[in-house]
């Protein structure tokens, strides 16, 4: 079996397809993490103030406003945003705003408005009128160490893309299997070893598939990381994610981000128990994939199995969506998907994140995946020397006519 999975591993990550892949990721993580830069090569005005012109009769409103996002100038101008008051204020335009310029555009209008009404009132009369119309509010969360918003979608991005590309790799060893019974590869190797061997070293040649890929990612990751850091400490990609409201934090570098995230030992605890749901959920999902690929005779048939197994785990992925709030996961139906082997890799990491789990959930949780796994072990050995030696026959004998 050592020399079995030393050779499967060599032949899946000592290629020009693997080399390209990791090329072609490094090169992706440049340019998310260098977009600031990219944008200003590409489209110069990226960061300048966008015009507004208003009528003349607003202009005390507008003269002296200075806005961070744009420039307010008296006049009309057909191919700009102009502003009319007809009774009600309008934004006028040649083509339809985005969505997140008339937001900001919108806001900034009522602040004005505002401004402009309070200054004619006392200090006394402005301060008793924005208590009640706009009144200061707490929020307070009762569970002790909440984890905040921000945490929990940055960990749900991790969460998210470990997912589908845990289950990308699942799939490679069914291919594997399917590629090797048809080009009768298997009758070679089925020589030198069992069916039983063969299938425990394609559950640990997936299993550190799975692995090397996650490990060789991350340093990819935080090499790129480290490069921006150099760079000018990510200054200019945290103020383009800030800028389109991807993060709430206002952060100058990659330190302060980390200092305001107040990542903690219970954040990392999280994360590492979530990742253990997640590859002990692929390795079922793998078992259950090669052993159903080992009855399948053809790279067509493959394809076709294949198709619903994703289906399945993307309608797995929108319920998660569907359920992830608080009260759906403590009571409802996530509660108890999140200790369902296989499904588990999702739901359980999703209410680790947003409501407190026990001790003896989580550890029912590990100790029904991991009797799961046995039994899949068991009988995928099982059915997998079936399938792989010519199945079951349906066939009947044909009778000697005499």
């Amino acid at each position: 079996m050592k020399h079995l999975v030393a050779f499967s591993l060599k032949r899946r990550f000592m290629n020009k397809v693997t080399i390209i892949l990791h090329v072609l990721i490094i090169s992706l993580l440049f340019v998310g993490v260098f977009i600031d830069r990219i944008l200003d090569l590409f489209i110069n005005d990226q960061n300048e103030k966008i015009i507004v012109t208003y009528e003349e009769e607003l202009h005390d409103l507008f003269y002296d406003y200075d806005d961070d996002f744009f420039i307010f100038q008296e006049g009309y101008d057909d191919d700009e945003i102009n502003i009319l008051y007809e009774d009600l204020w309008v934004l006028e335009s040649r083509y339809s705003l985005d969505p997140l310029v008339s937001a900001k555009l919108k806001s900034s209008l009522n602040l004005i408005i505002s401004e402009a009404w309070l200054n004619t009132m006392s200090d006394e009369s402005a301060y008793t009128v924005l208590q009640n119309i706009s009144p200061e509010i707490t929020e307070r969360t009762k569970l002790k160490d909440a984890v905040t918003q921000d945490k929990i979608k940055m960990s749900m991005f991790l969460i998210t893309g470990i997912y589908f590309a845990m289950l990308s790799f699942s799939t490679m060893i069914a291919n594997e299997v399917v590629y090797e019974k048809t080009s009768k590869v298997l009758e070679v190797v089925l020589t030198s070893v069992s069916t039983k061997t063969h299938y425990f070293s394609k559950m640990i040649v997936a299993w550190l598939t799975v692995m090397i890929q996650l490990m060789t990612v991350g340093l990819e990751i935080i090499l790129v990381l480290a490069l921006r850091n150099f760079y000018d400490e990510g200054s200019g990609f945290l103020n383009v994610l800030q800028k389109y409201q991807i993060l709430e934090y206002e952060a100058n570098s990659f330190k302060a981000l980390v200092e305001l995230l107040g990542i903690n030992r219970k954040l990392i605890s999280i994360l590492c128990i979530s990742l253990l749901f997640m590859i002990i959920g692929v390795v079922l999902v793998q078992m259950i994939m090669v052993t159903i690929s080992s009855f399948i005779n053809s790279v067509e048939e493959s394809g076709v199995m294949q198709a619903p197994v994703y289906l399945v785990f993307l309608v797995i992925y929108y319920i998660a969506l569907a359920l992830n709030n608080p009260r759906k996961l403590n009571d409802g139906l996530g509660y108890y998907l999140s200790m369902c082997p296989i499904v588990s890799m999702l739901f359980m990491p999703m209410r680790l994140l947003l409501v407190k789990v026990s001790i003896y959930e989580i550890m029912m949780g590990l100790f029904l995946n991991l009797i799961s796994l046995i039994i899949l072990s068991y009988y995928g050995a099982k059915l997998y020397g079936i399938g792989i030696l010519g199945g079951f026959s349906f066939t009947k004998k044909k009778k000697n006519k005499t």
